[in-house]
């Protein structure tokens, strides 16, 4: 029976845990069948090993890196503009292959513009990285830049392994880059190469500096160069072992420090913490930055004045690997990234003592932060060994709002990455920057936040399948047609494949209250042609999702049709029909007008599949655990009847039981029933005494002289 409810309450805890741990928003409109996208995805080679990268987007075209491959695609229909080939030499392949390398090939991880008609392609090149100047027309396509036809060693600038975090930016005539020097990621760096070839970068081999970062993505913001990645807490390592997310900075005009102290390596690199997470007594951490978005104007709330706005940053983060599942979106503006760089440093006053605020007095005048065209060294020695030290700010970066934008909980998904179409205009007449955010699995939701008042209260509008079940979403960018602002679209990216999808679907809706209820700021229903529209004017209500402008209607129900591959491309459909497949892909929100007419909402939640899994879940295990108790009360009375057979028939005629009845007291002397009549056993012992080889009797009464005893 124990044995029962131990095996009982596992069942239990583990259901709990399921149940307790599952997301706490509701899409209004969700969709599991990858949709059919138009135009069609762009495949590459068609080959799992492709491990294409999006390098570089420009207006309506992008530069797409693969394997032994760099694509020049445009944006419009996902068609090849010019393919630039270059493999690696045979003898680099035989070399790479011989230390057991997997991603022995060259596959392409940097592409940065140097002017009009000139670009820096730069590949792993089979675990040894080379770069290569092109010039590079649209009508032309890639041509090798004369006269520098050798290859260029990459070592620094691009990464050797193809899956490697790294990141490069290209400003002003110098190149910098975030990556490692070696092929066994043992030397980070951040890498600064001018116009003069001459190379700056950071300490190497210091994990005060850099320790295991996995780098993000890098920015140029007035005068400094940014970058994001995560890294191993090098502060936390008294505490046990931890990663952290990290913004650096260094200055563009950073020449370095002197001969003897920082000599070609930056004195203006520092970095401070990336807080995202959930307030409290023992806040809750997102500790690990997977992705950012680009620089906007924007602001985390909604706002009705266009002028209120800031330039913000959003940004993805996960919890460890071996810790509970969660994700979080947290936005940030660029003036508190700025801010916490003139604050107080963090250092140790030895190896083995904590971390701790640097006091203002030991802080050198001017602050350190300051950019200067040239060197610190000029400041002295002791200006520069404290950098040298003191690479690490005190204060960590805290989010806007104080806690997350989002918040994503689940034991099979995690998210990846994410974009911002800033500052769109609803039908409220309020302003609100929209996420999109990729995830692990081939989704891709959409999001904003509807608190006011400084509040976050996110609403999820979309969560749809975009990718094959599985396949992670490995980038996320926003195209706007420079012809027509209004045809904007977001291009999701995985390894083998790249697709477009429009930011909006306001036609899935057929009713103003479903149109209504998506909460969606591109959304409107037009009363006239009684059609949800992506329009700033119409019936809307993103605060509540319902609107008293909305009459009581019947929903047509649409034709179902089975739902298309993902590479089928997409049916035309006329203005004022719904496309026929709609009934088997979408499931609209609970957000519902109470008034609504039945059959519209049953029709908007017939996906659903009837009873929740949860319930499923709970009566298949109540079912088990009923059948355990009855078979276990069965099984018992039967055995309890049968042995109770078998002992009886076992006593009457075993052996045993005829030695035990003459063990009694008339048949053994020795064996006393009745305590009155017990009497202790005398205790025998025989001693043999010897004496010249002759026994003595027991009886004589002799002194026992020197003899031996043997004792039976």
């Amino acid at each position: 029976m124990e044995y029962l409810m131990v095996f009982a309450f596992l069942i239990v805890a583990e259901l709990t845990a399921v149940t307790s741990w599952q997301q706490e928003w509701q899409p209004n409109y969700v969709s599991r069948t990858p949709e059919s996208v138009t135009p069609p995805p762009f495949m590459g080679q068609d080959d799992s090993t492709e491990n294409m990268k999006l390098l570089m987007v420009e207006s309506d075209t992008a530069f797409v890196g693969g394997r032994n491959r760099l694509y020049y695609l445009s944006l419009k229909n996902l068609s090849k503009i010019s393919t630039l080939e270059w493999q690696a030499d045979d003898y680099s392949k035989m070399t790479c292959n011989r230390k057991s390398k997997v991603g022995c090939e060259n596959y392409i991880r940097i592409v940065v513009r140097k002017s009009k008609d000139k670009l820096f392609v730069c590949g792993t090149h089979a675990f040894q990285p080379r770069c290569r100047h092109y010039e590079f027309t649209e009508q032309n396509g890639f041509r090798m830049q004369m006269p520098k036809k050798e290859d260029e060693v990459g070592t620094g600038m691009c990464p050797f392994d193809p899956n490697h975090n790294s990141t490069a930016i290209y400003i002003n005539g110098s190149f910098y880059a975030a990556t490692v020097s070696d092929p066994d990621s043992r030397d980070p760096l951040i890498l600064q190469k001018n116009s003069e070839s001459i190379l700056i970068r950071t300490q190497p081999r210091d994990s005060i500096f850099l320790n295991e970062p996995d780098f993000v993505s890098s920015y140029d913001k007035d005068d400094k160069v940014f970058f994001f990645f995560r890294e191993m807490a090098v502060e936390n390592i008294n505490c046990g072992k931890a990663v952290f997310s990290r913004v650096g900075r260094v200055c563009k005009m950073d020449k370095g420090g002197a001969v003897r102290t920082l000599q070609n390596t930056f004195t203006s690199f520092f970095k401070a913490r990336i807080n995202c997470s959930i307030p409290g007594e023992i806040p809750f951490y997102f500790d690990e930055i997977q992705s950012t978005s680009e620089f906007g104007q924007g602001n985390y709330r909604p706002t009705k004045d266009s002028g209120d706005r800031s330039d913000m940053i959003y940004a993805v983060f996960n919890t460890p690997e071996n810790a509970i599942r969660g994700s979080a979106v947290c936005a940030y503006k660029y003036t508190d990234i700025t801010q916490v760089f003139k604050r107080r440093f963090k250092g140790q006053e030895s190896y083995n003592y904590n971390w701790l605020p640097v006091s203002w007095d030991n802080t050198p005048s001017p602050h350190p932060e300051e950019c200067h065209n040239g060197s610190q060294g000029a400041y002295g020695y002791k200006h520069l060994n404290f950098i040298k030290s003191h690479p690490l700010m005190d204060e960590a970066m805290q989010p806007s709002g104080g806690r997350p934008m989002l918040v994503f909980t689940s034991i099979n998904a995690k998210l990846t990455q994410i974009a911002v179409d800033w500052q769109v205009l609803a039908a409220d007449k309020n302003y609100y920057d929209v996420m999109f955010v990729g995830t692990d699995d081939g989704r891709v939701i959409k999001a904003i936040n509807k608190g006011t008042k400084g509040e976050i209260e996110s609403v999820v509008i979309e969560d749809i399948q975009v990718m094959p079940h599985g396949v992670p979403v490995t980038s996320l960018k926003i195209h706007s047609d420079r012809n027509d602002q209004s045809q904007q679209r977001l291009i999701v990216m995985s390894k083998e494949r790249i697709i477009t999808i429009p930011l909006q679907r306001c036609n899935r809706s057929n009713t103003c209250s479903s149109c209504v209820a998506l909460q969606d700021p591109y959304c409107a229903w037009n009363q006239g042609l009684k059609q949800c529209l992506a329009a700033e004017t119409g019936v809307q209500s993103i605060a509540t999702g319902t609107n008293s402008n909305c009459q009581p209607e019947v929903e047509v129900e649409p034709k179902t049709q089975a739902p298309e591959e993902l590479t089928t491309p997409a049916k035309c459909t006329c203005a004022n029909t719904k496309p026929e497949d709609e009934a088997e892909k979408e499931i609209l929100a609970n957000n519902q007008d109470k008034n609504e007419d039945a059959k519209a909402g049953a029709t908007m939640t017939a996906q659903a599949g009837g009873a929740p899994l949860e319930i499923l879940v709970t009566a298949v295990i109540i079912a088990i655990l009923v059948s355990l108790v009855v078979g276990f009360f069965i099984g018992y009375k039967f055995q309890s009847c049968r042995k109770n057979r078998d002992r009886d028939v076992f006593y009457e005629s075993s052996s045993l039981q005829r030695g035990r009845n003459r063990l009694s007291s008339g048949d053994n002397p020795y064996f006393h029933t009745d305590p009155k009549n017990m009497q202790p056993l005398k205790q025998s012992n025989i001693v043999v005494n010897l004496k010249n080889g002759k026994a003595n009797s027991l009886a004589e009464p002799k002194t026992v002289m020197k003899s031996n005893k043997v004792y039976l």
